[in-house]
């Protein structure tokens, strides 16, 4: 009974699931972890469908307004109440006494009703056929109470005329065209904008309430919020864990995941080649590129990125494509969407996804299900095989029931946010549910904090911490981590891929429903922490992909049953059942996709429509139902749950509850027909049995009522619902009335899940009720599941068949007249007809005279699978007879005992007479009519009359405002094609549009040359923008009057032969366009006019400005560029290569092609500091195409250093204890000379830093080598890190800077040797001749690797004999050392005196010092002493020396230096003379301190000619204004200049004050210092000022 169990080893278990312990059963080794998982999913079906109880219903009304009992409470009253408001909308309520989909369906099909939306239970929001309706309606034996929809009711009480943004729902039954036309008359109303689309409009501004709430059109409005990203910024930097492959092999392989998000990088590596689409019509720009924070970049490569540049930052479905939808608007960043989900989503279906991806919500209405949470479960709903992901939002206060909108809705699937850490736990800052009509939110939690994914290269302000390896073209990092509920919607949205993935390819379930995939991600979620799901803070638990596809119970793989879709009527349930052993756990998930909720009701009341029931029961009778938990395990009996379309039931590995048969049931406990997707999880399997099952409909008769001794024909059918096939078995039909065997027959082989039948001809001879039994397997030959002798006896149904006499009886008649039942079934062509008329002989066969009625059913459709079923038609047709009776009729065989009738069935929808035919629509239409005495109903016969209506397939193609097309460069122009569907079925088209020229074609508001327009109904009209791009100019193209055609193509997806194409032409205008920049002496750009830099300029400064002029049009260009100034004494000319002038000068540009207009401004000589000068440059074309180009030229000393980044951007330091240097460049970005002082931070500890001769002074722009020096510790490590600051003090006369950078230390890698010896034992000297002597050193591995080196010891010495004691190193670990020996050995040639000996190891070398004892004479004193004695000698005789030369010194005159002209405090810089120089051209006098031969006249002579308005020298009121002396142009104090230069200037000079200065200097002349002078400059320099002001 136990499940086989198979070896597994698990390997990395997918998205954070803890790993699983495999077990070894000695099994083969060479199954696939995959092929194990498949082989443990079974489909299952239900044993049984049988009957069940219905819910009691509390008859509640729920609306917004309040709760009522519509029979027993007054009605809620507001100023908008309208008792006839139905009259003109049509729209009212129907509370029906059963929530059955019978019901309904009976009272839609009676009325003609539309069903617009569920109120809650059995309240039903409709429109009306006719205003009279509702007094019929409120008659009906099915309705507790009818009425109409009061104004008040549609409209939410959060809008008021201060509301700036509404929701509106529309009303289901409006067409496409409907909604344009509702969008504009929302303006109309008042409103600033308005757009609708499918089942949701959006309002901006403040619309007419009364308006809005009276019009028909709209069934709901509630207040709008913006859309807000979910994310919060992580501290921490941690990456996923490792989501590789395993021997599962899932990586999302043919999988198409869309995502919704701010953009995205389409380049970026990690995606690259595997977007499958771009599509911006539903943002805020038509730009995709994620330039902002980089948030839709990161999710779509959590989801799908493959980790090519950092496999750490892997995605979690490397393999899937993605289809990206981008609606931030780039220039503000604003986050937004234009147009409905529906639409939105609807658009992802078309282009294959099938899984999306929303990692934002509603910033408002939180836990609220508002209108687009609607939305969303009306597209589910529409499209059951597509399931949305959204994130439940991000709230760091933890307040409850605030998850974010649309993660409300009840057929998304909603992600929280879990930690990454082992343990896991749901992160502090994720949004808490539940929704706030008790509906568990979130649905499942998923690893969100600190993801690292791909950054985008645009980003410009990314909101995310660099993490992995990697950087883009442009230098910005390819990584980031983000933390939030968007990162976990993105690993959810990637694990959900995965896990269809293997439903797909490996259960073998090509298409799983939305439901299905729900079910299966639920079912496996882990709970986190303490069990208690499910809860608010994480639903049901972790999403975990093994969990889901592969679970297993202490090393045993457990099985997995699934029910992908399956369909309930209420009333009814399935059964299901399991030999089980619970001692590994049951885990049993229940989904369906229900269809919208009530968007009126109070957000506290269930939006439940369709309420299904989960139950289990175990072989001991123990029940536990759906949701009921506690301590999150199931618990027995409890009550059913009625909010959630979710339902588990989750058992606790347990040896006390018995092994066995186990019942599951679903029950549809009310609600309309629901399809389910059913997963269980258990150590169990099926019982491999047949079960045979005879069902409602297994007995059909042709005639509802036949007469006596009539032929009809009987269809018996049975169903094998069990997991094997069955063999022969026998069928019999009895008519119990008559006691007599109708049909007995052996029925061959049937397959496992088929249905098998039968048609028996049968007359019956008698009236009344026939009880017919009909029993499968009569003899018990096969073994069941389920029979008389197993459980529940499904072998056998039994039916009542009223058999009438005979009195009447109708026969339809062929073209001829002749009685023919064959041709009660006919066949249309569209074209030409729009329904059929069935001539008909209603003959009398009684022996009396009798009045006999006609009755004519409605026209109907019939089910596709159940014959016994029909549905009600999409169009509107009708039926009649010629003559409607009653009819007295003659007894059998005289005159008057049969009438001729025309019997009509017709498409009152189609219309063949106007010039678009509108055909009926095609299919199977069937009608019954019955004729029966008036006075004795059981006296009656019926006929069936069906008619097949043939498709038709035809389109109309209308283009409009094709002639004419022409566009701009850049620009655009646009027609538009009309498709109307003329055929007799919805039917979809494909609109194809190719440029010639290759140029952009946008169809509708997509950025796509193709689209598939939604099915179109029945002569449903859909035009379509078709619009036209111009590529910008290139190089003078596209050129003035070139064209392009472009040809627009509408094709059938089911008519191949269908293809109309219509074909235009597009000319491109003239543009007459051109851009300008103005650019500096040093080629830098000054930028537009409204933010133009300034120049700085010194006085008499020669300036050289450019103007580049691009002709950007497609036209040549004749300008003119003019130059105003603000100062016109400041010399300007302006040229071209053909023209000079000092103003203004013309240009001709062709397309694509540059010119350079050049423009030279001689700095008038008189300038002062801080003059300012403003340039106005106008270049124009004619008098509205003009650029204007400004800067401001500003008399203005620069300060400025730059100090470049070294090599690699770190300094390199190696490890062995010395220093390291480094060389940069340093510039002078100023226009004066500095002074430079420098600094450095402290170091670490151990660590020495400096500079190596810095430079103290730079010249104007001057660049020169800045070196430092950085001393590690010995054996530093490479995982030293610090930053060394450089700080640099700059002046320039006028302003002091401080100039800083920091870069990084970066330890090398190697290893250094060092050699180390006794330097006070010198045994190598004095050695014995033909001796040896030995001295030892150590080598130390100063380096942080171990090293490897030679050692030698070399000497230029000869007769020496040198050897070592080692000649190798190898593996000497850093710090440690070893002692060696070098040897030296002489003979008699070994000449006497000191030589050396060189030890080398690596880099290091040593020298030692190596002689022979004399003991040959060699003359001189060393030839007559010992070298000691000498030595000691000639030391005697240098410290003699010494002495008498500090004496000589200390007598000698003094020298005049210069040293006593150098200012306190100034730099003591040699002194070339340039700086005295400076001072004294700008001064004249009588006399000059200067020396060069230069008298004071010349200078004089000199400034005078260049400044003509300067007075006589001997005025002194007419001095240059009394400026200092300087290097610089008239009148500037001095400035950098090396010696003697004066002190700082205080911070506020005061030119008026009086006070003698402290030190020495000449007296102040009577009106105090001169203005622009400073006291220390006094000191040095006012005895050259009154020289010249002729006063000394």
């Amino acid at each position: 009974m136990v499940a086989q169990r198979k070896t597994v080893i698990l390997l990395a278990i997918l998205l954070l699931a803890p790993l699983s312990t495999a077990t070894d059963n000695s099994v083969e080794t060479n199954v696939s972890e995959r092929e194990i998982a498949a082989a443990n999913w079974y489909e299952i079906q239900p044993v049984q469908t049988s009957q069940s109880s219905l819910k009691s219903l509390d008859y509640s009304l729920s609306l917004e307004t309040g709760s009522f009992d519509p029979l027993n409470n007054d009605l809620p009253k507001s100023r908008l109440d309208d008792s006839n408001d139905h009259r003109s909308t049509g729209m009212a309520i129907v509370q029906l006494k059963h929530h059955t989909g019978a019901s309904l369906y009976q009272l839609v099909e009676e009325y003609d009703l539309f069903i617009l939306d569920n109120l809650g239970s059995s309240n039903w929001l409709v429109r009306l056929s006719a205003p009279n309706d509702l007094i019929r309606l409120q008659e009906d034996e099915s309705v507790r109470w009818a009425g109409p929809m009061m104004p008040g009711w549609r409209i939410s009480d959060s809008v008021d005329k201060t509301t700036d943004f509404i929701s509106v729902i529309p009303a289901p039954d409006l067409k496409t065209s409907a909604l344009e036309i509702l969008a504009v008359d929302l303006v109309a109303m008042g409103a600033d904008e308005a757009w609708c689309g499918l089942h949701l409009c959006e309002v901006k501004g403040h619309p007419n309430l009364e308006s809005l709430a009276r019009d028909g059109r709209i069934i709901w409005s509630e207040e709008a919020h913006e859309i807000r990203l979910t994310n919060a910024v992580a501290g921490a930097i941690v990456g996923i864990p490792e989501i590789r492959n395993s021997s599962l092999g899932l990586d999302g392989s043919g999988e198409k995941i869309t995502f919704t998000d701010t953009g995205i990088d389409q380049d970026h590596p990690d995606i690259s080649g595997r977007i499958a689409g771009v599509y911006t019509q539903y943002g805020l720009d038509p730009s995709p590129a994620d330039s902002n924070g980089g948030h839709g970049t990161h999710v779509a490569i959590t989801i799908a990125g493959d980790g090519s540049v950092d496999a750490n930052a892997e995605g979690i479905a490397p393999g899937s494509y993605i289809v990206a939808y981008a609606l931030e608007h780039d220039p503000t960043g604003i986050f937004g969407r234009i147009g409905s989900i529906y639409d939105m989503l609807n658009h992802a279906e078309q282009e294959g996804s099938r899984v999306a991806v929303n990692a934002w919500g509603l910033n408002g209405n939180y836990g609220a299900y508002t209108a687009d949470s609607r939305s969303v479960d009306v597209f589910v709903s529409d499209n059951p095989e597509f399931l949305p992901i959204f994130s439940a939002g991000d709230d760091p206060s933890q307040n409850s029931s605030k998850v974010m909108a649309p993660s409300t809705a009840k057929n998304v699937l909603s992600v929280g946010a879990s930690t990454t850490s082992p343990s896991g736990n749901v992160a502090n800052f994720s949004s808490l549910g539940p929704s706030l009509d008790g509906r568990v939110k979130p649905d499942i939690v998923a690893p969100g904090v600190a993801i690292c994914s791909g950054r985008a290269e645009e980003a410009a302000i990314p909101i995310g911490t660099s993490c992995g390896s990697g950087s883009h073209s442009n230098g910005n990092d390819m990584y980031m981590a983000l933390s939030g509920s968007s990162q976990a919607t993105a690993v959810a949205g990637g694990s959900v891929s995965l896990i269809r993935e293997f439903i797909r390819e490996d259960v073998g379930i090509s298409t799983p429903t939305a439901a299905l995939l729900k079910a299966v991600t639920i079912n496996g979620a882990l709970d986190l922490g303490t069990p208690n799901i499910p809860n608010a803070e994480e639903g049901w638990g972790q999403v975990s992909v093994t969990g889901s596809v592969m679970p297993e119970y202490n090393g045993i793989n457990l099985n997995t049953y699934h029910d992908n879709s399956r369909t309930l009527t209420a009333g009814f349930s399935t059964l299901y059942q399991f030999d089980l052993d619970p001692t590994s756990g049951i885990e049993v998930t229940l989904a369906w996709t229900d269809v919208a909720g009530s968007a009126n009701a109070p957000q506290g009341e269930s939006r439940l429509v369709n309420d299904l029931d989960l139950r289990l029961t175990a072989p001991d009778g123990t029940v536990y139902k759906g949701n009921v938990f506690a301590n999150g395990f199931s618990t027995p009996n409890g009550v059913h749950d009625s909010v959630n379309n979710v339902e588990r039931i989750k058992i606790s590995p347990n040896s006390v509850l018995p092994s066995g048969k186990w019942q599951l049931i679903v029950n549809h406990a009310g609600g309309l027909d629901q399809a389910y997707a059913l997963v269980v999880t258990a150590d169990a399997t099926l019982d491999e049995k047949a079960d045979l099952l005879a069902f409602d409909g297994s007995i059909f008769p042709s005639s509802e009522s036949p007469l006596q001794n009539d032929l009809i024909t009987l269809r018996l059918s049975w169903l094998n619902q069990g997991t094997s096939d069955a063999g022969q078995f026998k069928v019999k039909l009895e008519d119990l009335t008559e006691g007599t065997v109708v049909f007995e027959g052996t029925r061959q082989s049937l397959d496992a899940g088929l249905v098998d039948s039968l048609t028996i001809y049968h007359t019956f001879t008698s009236t009344g009720d026939h009880n017919m039994r009909l029993t499968v397997d009569v003899d018990s030959q096969i073994d069941e599941i389920n029979d008389e002798l197993n459980g529940i006896n499904n072998n056998v149904e039994e039916m009542t068949i009223t058999v009438s006499a005979l009195g009447v009886r109708l026969v339809a008649l062929d073209e001829n007249g002749q009685e023919d039942p064959n041709v009660v079934n006919q066949t249309i062509n569209p074209a030409l007809a729009e329904g059929y008329t069935w001539p008909v002989v209603l003959k009398h066969e009684g022996t009396g005279q009798e009045s006999v009625k006609l009755q004519l059913s409605q026209v109907q459709v019939p089910h596709p699978i159940r014959d016994d079923l029909l549905l009600p038609t999409e169009d509107t047709w009708s039926r009649s007879s010629d003559m409607s009776g009653p009819f007295t009729l003659s007894p059998m065989g005289q005159s008057g005992d049969s009438i001729y009738l025309n019997i009509t069935m017709n498409d009152d929808d189609a219309d063949l007479s106007g010039q678009t035919k509108r055909f009926a629509m095609a299919g199977t239409y069937v009608m019954d009519v019955t004729a029966k005495y008036s006075n004795n109903p059981g006296v009656k016969h019926t006929i069936r009359l069906q008619l097949v209506v043939e498709e038709v397939k035809d389109v109309q193609v209308a283009p409009a405002g094709t002639s004419g097309l022409e566009a701009i460069p850049g620009g655009s122009t646009a027609f538009s094609i009309s498709v109307r569907n003329i055929g007799n079925s919805p039917a979809v088209y494909d609109l194809d549009c190719v440029s010639e020229n290759r140029w952009v074609v946008e169809l509708g508001g997509s950025n796509s040359s193709s689209y598939s327009f939604e099915p179109l109904d029945i002569l449903e009209y859909l035009p379509m923008q078709v619009r036209l791009y111009v590529p910008p100019v290139a190089e003078g193209l596209p050129a003035a009057g070139s064209t392009d055609s472009i040809t627009c193509s509408v094709t059938s997806q089911t008519d191949l032969s269908l293809n109309i194409t219509e074909t235009v032409t597009l000319s491109v205008k003239s543009l007459e366009s051109f851009s300008t920049e103005l650019i500096d002496d040093e080629g830098i750009a000054v930028g537009p006019a409204s933010y133009a830099k300034d120049v700085n300029v010194d006085t008499g400064e020669r300036l050289n400005l450019s103007l580049m002029i691009e002709n950007t049009g497609n036209a040549p260009l004749d300008l003119t560029v003019r130059v105003n100034p603000e100062l016109t004494t400041w010399t300007i000319q302006v040229r071209t290569d053909a023209q000079t002038n000092n103003r203004e000068v013309t240009i001709e540009i062709l397309p694509g092609q540059s010119g350079e207009v050049k423009f030279e401004i001689l700095v008038s000589p008189v300038a002062e500091r801080n003059d300012e000068n403003r340039l106005v440059i106008k270049t124009s074309q004619d008098v509205s195409n003009f650029i204007i180009n400004e800067t401001t030229l500003v008399v203005k000393d620069e300060i400025g250093l730059m100090i470049s980044q070294p090599t690699g951007g770190t300094l390199d330091v190696t490890p062995n204890g010395e220093f390291t240097y480094t060389t940069m460049i340093i510039e002078n970005t100023g226009n004066s000379q500095i002074s430079l002082e420098w600094d450095n931070s402290l170091p670490l500890d151990g660590w020495d830093v400096g500079f190596a001769a810095p430079p103290t002074v730079l010249g104007p722009r001057e660049t020169t080598d800045l070196t430092i020096g950085i001393k590690s510790p010995v054996n530093a490590l490479t995982t030293t890190t610090f930053d060394v600051g450089i700080y640099a003090t700059i002046n320039n006369g006028f302003e002091t800077l401080q100039v800083s950078e920091s870069y990084p230390i970066k330890v090398l890698s190697g290893a250094y040797c060092a050699l180390e010896y006794d330097e006070d034992s010198r045994p190598l000297l004095g050695i014995d001749r033909n001796g040896k002597s030995k001295q030892t050193f150590t080598i130390k591995n100063t380096g942080n690797i171990p090293l490897d080196s030679t050692v030698t010891a070399t000497t230029d010495a000869k007769d020496w004999e040198v050897s070592l004691s080692m000649d190798s190193i190898e593996n000497l670990a850093p710090g440690d050392t070893l002692s060696a020996e070098v040897e030296v050995g002489t003979n008699d040639d070994t000449a006497a005196g000191i030589e050396e000996i060189i030890l080398t190891c690596g880099l290091a070398t040593a020298t030692l010092e190596i002689s022979v004892k004399n003991t040959q004479s060699q003359g001189g004193l060393f030839g007559i002493v010992s070298p000691t004695i000498a030595y000691s000698i000639i030391g005697a005789l240098l410290l003699g020396i010494a002495i008498v030369a500090r004496r000589i010194k200390k007598s000698a005159p003094k020298d005049n230096s210069g040293e006593d002209l150098v200012a306190p405090d100034a730099h003591s810089i040699p002194d070339d003379g340039a700086r005295m120089r400076a001072v004294m051209e700008s001064v004249v006098g009588q006399e000059s301190l200067a020396s060069g031969g230069v008298s004071a006249e010349e200078i004089a002579d000199a400034l005078a000619k260049s400044i003509p308005s300067l007075p006589p020298p001997s005025a002194p009121k007419m001095a240059p204004k009394g400026r200092p002396p300087s290097a610089l142009p008239a009148g500037r104090p001095p400035v950098a200049i090396p010696q003697g230069r004066p002190p700082k200037p205080t911070p506020s000079p005061a030119p008026a004050v009086q006070t003698p200065p402290m030190q020495t200097g000449p007296p102040l002349p009577p009106g105090g210092l001169p203005p622009g002078w400073t006291m220390e400059q006094w000191q040095y320099y006012g005895h050259q000022w009154l020289a010249q002001q002729g006063q000394q």
